[in-house]
C-alpha cells in the first residue's frame, strides 16, 4: 500500500510504526512516503518529509487513509469479566496506570490493550488529546476549564471527575482550544 524512499535507520522506524497500523510496505506501492534529500518519483502520489518528523508521516496516515476502518473507530474493553465495544464518543478519557490501560466512561471503567499513543495518533482528528504523561482526553465531555498555578489547568469532566493538565501539555491545549 506505502512505497518508502529513504535511509535505512528511517525505513526500520518507520516499518515498525506502520505494522502497528496494519499499514503494508510494498515496493510499487500506490503513495510514496519519500524522505527529504530523496529523489521524487513521477506519476505517483508522494509525501516528502524530514527524518525527525517520521512519526508525523504516521500520524497522516492513520488519521486520514486509515479513517474509514472500523476498528479504529471502536475500542474494546474489559469490565466484571465482559467485553464491551465502545465508540469514542462515550469514552470521557483513557488512563496509563499501575493497573494497565483504562477507559472510563460516564458510567464504568474498561481495562483496554493499546496504548495512550496509539489512541493519541488515531483519535486525534475525533476531539482527544494527551494532557499528561498518563491521560487522553476527550474534549467533548470537558465541562469546564479551570485554571491552575504554575501555567496549569484542571479539567472537570461530565462525570464530575477533575483532571489536571501538566505545564508541558497547556501549551498544546490552549492552542487546540484557541485559549
Amino acid at each position: 500500500m506505502v512505497q518508502l524512499l529513504c535511509s535505512n535507520k528511517v525505513y526500520e522506524k518507520l516499518k515498525q510504526e506502520l505494522s502497528k497500523y496494519q499499514i503494508e510496505i510494498e515496493q510499487d506501492g500506490g503513495l510514496v512516503l519519500v524522505e527529504n534529500g530523496y529523489g521524487i518519483p513521477s506519476g505517483k502520489l508522494s509525501v516528502v518529509f524530514d527524518a525527525i518528523d517520521y512519526m508525523d508521516v504516521v500520524k497522516l496516515l492513520v488519521s486520514g487513509v486509515r479513517e474509514d476502518i472500523h476498528y479504529m473507530n471502536t475500542l474494546t474493553g474489559l469490565s466484571d469479566n465482559k467485553f464491551a465495544v465502545i465508540e469514542p464518543r462515550d469514552i470521557l478519557y483513557l488512563e496509563a496506570g499501575p493497573e494497565g490501560m483504562m477507559a472510563y466512561t460516564k458510567s464504568n471503567h474498561y481495562s483496554i490493550k493499546e496504548t495512550l499513543q496509539y489512541y493519541e495518533g488515531i483519535w486525534a482528528a475525533k476531539g482527544f488529546i494527551r494532557i499528561n504523561k498518563s491521560q487522553l482526553v476527550n474534549l467533548l465531555h470537558v465541562k469546564e476549564i479551570i485554571p491552575w498555578f504554575n501555567s496549569r489547568y484542571v479539567l472537570r469532566m461530565d462525570n464530575l471527575a477533575e483532571l489536571e493538565v501538566s505545564k508541558m501539555y497547556s501549551k498544546k491545549l490552549r492552542n487546540t482550544l484557541k485559549m
